[in-house]
């Protein structure tokens, strides 16, 4: 689009309003320096008035070489300029061309060249409309560089010869800018806030972000002397809530109260007054902290209140134990009943957080979620008891002892590729969530193995005929056709219908003798007809060209489904499954068809383990009963928990946290236990496998 100027001056002030545009398309160079600060940079406003044509051809050849930079074609806009310089070096136009070509090298990088363009415009034309800029561009060319003893003097000298107030307010935020750079925090906040006092509305709030970029980066002594200088002043509302943030991260507890008091008294209308409400809040909770206090949640009435019972058992029994050792500190236990409410189970961790002061809390099982999160909030370190996934990802005091999903794909997968060396899987799941994501996460475990899945049918959870499925698996479900069908007729077969018939035919497994030609022997007698009807009705051999199958259900579906496979002479495969199948029930139902099987489960109570048999010996003494997997898990995050808070460095939550990522390797009666990065359980867990009439432990 042309400029339409009636005079030299204006068409100057036009060339300076194309450089602004200009320099917005250059973010890559100038959101480092100006853009990051947009109350630092140039603002000009400029009327459009009619140009004469005794100017017109330098304007359209301008503003080629402006379309030129726009497109980020440098080296030709650069030319265009540089070409008028050297036709017309005392050009009416020259003060823009040499305004342009620093621009321009700034864009390139080159900050040495692109000042000298600026200088040599601010020394031969004192008096032109981009002086300003020029000296403003001076300063970022040296910080570019990351030369701040110049820039902060190109700076104080810009200063003086500043005349408006959007000029000034701009060099003081730079100048804050490079002081941040420096490190010279002092400098650096009283620049800003000059910068601020001059600065429009608009652009106040960008100045308040630098502001408290730079004082996240100070340490308690610069903070401290900070606050002495400006007091009540901004910005010493953001300083005190950083001091306190420093207090508290070093434990300091009653010292960062202290600073969020006088932060509340002084700024009652602060636009961070809620953080520091919540901060204190959190911190007041952390100030009544009984090291050897942990509270637990668990659902003990209600619907799953038989849950509850069964792991509070586990944890009883541990925190019996611990405390009856010599030379360890007793450990005290809170107990609270959620009752398989979220609400409850969130007014329970901030009870026990914020009135009883424990250190840490165990549990809770079916309302993990809404429990996690409030712990999280209030900064106590919780291990919950839940297959919810991604639990820990709500923040670095949720942990999780448990088994899951993960683990037990993991386990079987690894086995049976990496002992056993099978390559090729075959997965028949049920159609509803539990099936779904086992069958999912399976794959992608033999995927990373570098083993492959030939075959996958999926059932529907009520389903108790599984003759449609397992024969789809095996290549049973539709129908063959046969090879003195196929020499007799010879339809026409599109590429796909080809390609398709010959991988039926292609597919015989060793031993297979469809279609095989006849051996030279002596004629036989000719079959009686009922051999032939009956040679006519049976049904070709199955194509087994897996090595094992994969079934995450339940012990009473494999009750069913496992006979079935045997029916359709699907045998001499490795059947794998969950943690569901652990049931004597199973082998009651179905002993001969599933003879062999390896599942995974988080303990097993029959382990030749001495630690596992001591725990069994002990609960079957307390409690009359054998335990499960629900009072072992229990058991070992108690003693995970009161191990940790013994330890002489945890006298805080915070240091309760940190040791707790620390756990590696925890000798517990559910295997080795750890706790990953995320705060995720790590264990090694049991692998049965199914002999005679008994589940027998084959790992660890």
């Amino acid at each position: 689009m042309g400029l339409n100027y009636y005079s030299t001056e204006n068409l100057l002030l036009s060339t300076k309003n194309s450089r602004l545009r200009a320099l917005r398309a250059c973010k890559f160079l100038l959101v480092a320096v100006i853009f990051a600060l947009s109350a630092c940079a140039p603002s000009i406003v400029v009327k459009k008035v009619p140009v004469p044509s005794a100017v017109s051809s330098v304007q359209q050849r301008f503003q080629k070489a402006e379309d030129l930079f726009q497109q980020q074609a440098y080296s030709k806009a650069l030319a265009v300029y540089e070409e008028y310089l050297r036709q017309f070096p005392k050009g009416p136009m020259a003060d823009t061309a040499l305004m342009k070509i620093g621009t321009i090298y700034m864009a390139m990088g080159k900050n040495r060249q692109a000042r000298q363009a600026f200088e040599r415009l601010e020394s031969e034309y004192p008096e032109s409309p981009f002086v300003h800029d020029a000296r403003f561009s001076i300063i970022l060319t040296y910080y570019n560089e990351h030369d701040y003893g110049s820039a902060i003097g190109s700076a104080t000298a810009a200063l003086k010869l500043a005349t408006t107030v959007r000029q000034k307010s701009r060099i003081h935020c730079i100048l804050g800018k490079i002081y941040g750079a420096g490190n010279q925090f002092e400098a650096a906040i009283q620049s800003y806030m000059a910068a601020y006092a001059l600065a429009p509305q608009k652009t106040r709030a960008e100045i308040v972000s630098q502001v408290k970029g730079l004082i996240a980066r100070m340490n308690e002594s610069q903070l401290e002397s900070l606050i002495k200088v400006y007091g009540n002043r901004a910005p010493g509302g953001y300083l005190r809530l950083q001091l306190a943030r420093e207090y508290a991260a070093a434990d300091r507890i009653e010292a960062a109260i202290k600073v969020l008091s006088d932060f509340i008294a002084s700024f009652p209308d602060h636009d961070e007054l809620k953080t520091a409400t919540a901060l204190m809040k959190e911190l007041k909770s952390r100030l009544r902290v009984d090291r050897f206090l942990l509270g637990c949640i668990l659902p003990l009435s209600g619907p799953y209140s038989s849950f509850g019972n069964r792991t509070l058992a586990g944890i009883e029994l541990a925190l019996h134990q611990f405390n009856a050792q010599p030379d360890v500190h007793p450990i005290e236990l809170l107990i609270k009943d959620s009752k398989g409410d979220p609400g409850e189970a969130t007014r329970a961790v901030e009870s026990l957080t914020l009135t009883e002061g424990v250190i840490g809390i165990i549990g809770p099982m079916i309302t993990s979620e809404a429990a996690a999160t409030e712990a999280q909030m209030l900064k106590v370190p919780i291990i919950t008891l839940t297959q919810k996934p991604d639990i820990t990802r709500l923040g670095d005091y949720v942990f999780r002892d448990f088994l899951t999903l993960s683990l037990q794909v993991k386990a079987i997968s690894d086995y049976a590729v990496s002992e056993l060396g099978l390559k090729r899987f075959a997965i028949l799941y049920p159609d509803e969530r539990y099936g779904i994501s086992f069958m999912n996460r399976f794959w992608d475990e033999l995927t990373a193995h570098n083993a492959e899945v030939v075959g996958i049918e999926s059932y529907s959870p009520d389903q108790t005929d599984f003759s449609d499925p397992i024969k789809k698996l095996v290549g049973l479900y539709y129908p063959r056709p046969e090879e003195e069908e196929e020499e007799k007729v010879q339809p026409t077969l599109n590429e796909d219908e080809f390609e398709s018939e010959v991988q039926q035919t292609d597919t015989l497994e060793p031993g297979e003798t469809a279609a095989e030609e006849p051996a030279e022997t002596l004629p036989e007698a000719p079959p009686e007809e009922n051999e032939l009807q009956e040679s006519e009705q049976k049904e070709p051999e199955p194509i087994i060209d897996f090595d094992a199958i994969f079934i995450p259900d339940s012990f009473e579906k494999i009750g069913l489904i496992a006979p079935q496979l045997m029916y359709h002479d699907i045998s001499n495969i490795l059947l794998l499954g969950t943690n569901l199948w652990h049931s004597d029930k199973l082998i009651e139902m179905a002993r001969a068809y599933v003879q062999g099987a390896v599942i995974p489960d988080g303990f097993f109570v029959n382990s030749p383990s001495v630690r596992v048999q001591n725990f069994v010996d002990s609960f079957i003494k307390t409690f009359g009963r054998a335990p499960g997997f629900l009072e072992a898990v229990a058991y070992d995050a108690a003693w995970i928990f009161f191990e940790t808070v013994n330890q002489p460095e945890v006298w805080s939550r915070r240091t309760l946290k940190r040791a707790l990522t620390q756990v590696k390797d925890f000798e517990g009666v559910t295997g080795l236990t750890s706790f990953g990065e995320t705060g995720d359980v790590e264990k090694q867990i049991f692998l049965l496998k199914i002999e005679g009439g008994c589940f027998v432990q084959i790992r660890p």
